[in-house]
């Protein structure tokens, strides 16, 4: 299947697919698209400590990234993805420096070498001197 890299009208990367003329984000922002759904109108809702989040379409890992950013919890996260991106899509994105994220880009990086053949889960949890620990878990 044919992808290719768009830049949106924030700035931020997303994929194409010409052949279903679609893309993995909205082509009026990667970025804001994923502020406004996924953080403000879906971590930010929620009251607990803990959250566990199953995404379905994990897609280019923009909606965990920026989880991994804001969150202010204890996050258990698991994503499916059908057609998972290639080293090389993840090397064009360019997400990381749209959000001046430079500090954080190993977890970004993280998140894409987990195998899609095993369960894995992520956990993201923000310790008391303002440090992520970012584990693997099988």
């Amino acid at each position: 299947m044919k992808r290719e890299i768009l830049i949106t009208s924030d700035g931020s990367s997303t994929i194409h697919l010409p052949d279903w003329n679609e893309q993995y984000h909205s082509k009026n922002g990667s970025i804001n698209e994923t502020y406004h759904v996924f953080i403000k109108s879906g971590l930010q809702q929620v009251a607990a400590d803990k959250v566990a989040i199953l995404e379905i379409g994990f897609g280019t890992g923009l909606n965990c990234f920026i989880t991994y950013l804001e969150a202010q919890k204890e996050i258990d996260y698991v994503g499916v993805e059908a057609y998972p991106v290639t080293t090389e899509e993840v090397e064009k994105m360019n997400f990381i420096k749209v959000l001046k994220a430079e500090k954080e880009q190993d977890a970004f990086y993280k998140i894409h070498e987990v195998s899609w053949e095993e369960k894995q889960s992520l956990l993201m949890k923000k310790l008391p001197s303002s440090q992520w620990r970012w584990a693997l878990l099988n």
